[in-house]
């Protein structure tokens, strides 16, 4: 097994906040419940029934060749003729179904994205189309735990830390059977803490200040760079049953 290193231990923010907000309200939650984050940007793309677009789902573009000089069309049935491409060029694959490759190409009418026939396409390995299947449907289920600030056995340090954020502790085990990686992620809570203050004529007020108090943890373990297990220390509920995700899945 390979050990591989994780990023530097971010710290956790001070523990004391003077926010005017409601005592039940949470900094941060780790593991199954909900953190508030920002939306991520998706692929404004419309997509047709069947097809896998590859915009915003791998890493970098996929380059093929053109071998023939076929029609490319708007849709998968056909419809909208963009041109012809123009053979023996590279180009970039963008989509792929079980009838056509949507590809950048260049035609004689000018550079089209358009389904071409598969038969006009070169340069896939042949695996690649059953690797993309398994890599497109671990995606899809990693990309809904990220979303639900989730974590389950499978997902990589990466993927956890886009779901629930970095972690508040780390910590390293090596034996006999190999290396182990721990992150643990703490969750607080505002509590309130009520006092008197006085205005400029000497009349007091009540004043409300808010500290941050730790409300549980979880703990995720690492094995080579994939989570093996999930603990809850104290304050979390995990559901009953594991979540697993697939190992990733590597195109290239």
């Amino acid at each position: 097994m390979n050990a591989r290193s994780f990023p530097p231990l971010w710290i956790a923010l001070s523990a004391i906040f003077c926010l005017p907000s409601e005592s039940s309200a949470q900094l941060r939650r780790p593991g199954w419940v909900t953190i508030k984050r920002e939306d991520r940007s998706k692929s404004e793309l419309l997509g047709e029934e069947g097809a896998i677009y590859l915009e915003g789902l791998v890493p970098k573009e996929v380059i093929v060749q053109v071998t023939a000089a076929v029609p490319a069309y708007g849709t998968l049935q056909g419809d909208r003729w963009l041109g012809n491409l123009i053979p023996d060029q590279r180009a970039v694959l963008l989509a792929v179904s079980d009838r056509a490759y949507r590809v950048r190409a260049k035609a004689k009418q000018g550079q089209v994205a358009g389904w071409v026939a598969k038969s006009a396409v070169a340069g896939l390995p042949p695996e690649f189309e059953a690797k993309l299947e398994a890599y497109h449907a671990r995606f899809e289920a990693v990309r809904e735990l990220i979303e639900n600030h989730q974590i389950a056995l499978g997902m990589t340090l990466a993927e956890v830390v886009q779901s629930v954020g970095p972690p508040d502790k780390r910590s390293s085990k090596v034996t006999a059977a190999g290396r182990t990686d721990s992150l643990e992620f703490i969750s607080y809570e505002r509590v309130p803490q009520n006092g008197i203050g006085y205005d400029s004529f000497g009349r007091p007020y009540t004043t409300t200040q808010y500290i941050e108090v730790e409300s549980g943890r979880v703990t995720v373990d690492f094995n080579d760079d994939l989570v093996t297990s999930i603990a809850e220390s104290e304050g979390i509920d995990l559901p009953a049953g594991p979540v697993v995700v697939p190992p990733p899945v590597f195109l290239y």
